[in-house]
């Protein structure tokens, strides 16, 4: 069993006494369906709906699809230690801004913090 919810847009939507449908009329969607589909974790959120969101709720999107938000920061960090380890060596002045870029990153996100970066 999750501990954590994936989706709070169902709490939000619920709290304010939104049907589903009035919900996705305010999002401009002629029925329902988008939100059960977002609600059941079945489908993300198009970036147009998640600022619209932001705007009916008061809140910012990681707070809505926390585990949407988990999932994309893995994997960005993922790709982003992998750069990281292919400019291991270049001496350039550009490649030492990329790195001291990604060694910010790696220090703001410590449970993904890269081991070896200095």
């Amino acid at each position: 069993m999750k501990m954590k919810l994936d989706c709070y847009l169902r709490s939000y939507r619920r709290r304010w006494g939104l049907t589903q449908v009035e919900l996705a009329r305010l999002l401009g969607c002629e029925t329902g369906a988008v939100i059960s589909r977002l609600e059941r974790d079945g489908r993300q959120p198009s970036l147009e709906t998640a600022y619209a969101l932001e705007v009916i709720f008061g809140t910012a999107p990681i707070e809505l699809f926390p585990g949407l938000h988990a999932k994309v920061n893995k994997a960005v960090i993922a790709r982003m230690r992998d750069l990281y380890d292919e400019l291991q060596g270049d001496p350039s002045k550009v490649t030492r801004l990329k790195l001291d870029f990604f060694e910010e990153i790696f220090a703001r996100t410590p449970s993904r913090r890269k081991t070896n970066a200095v």
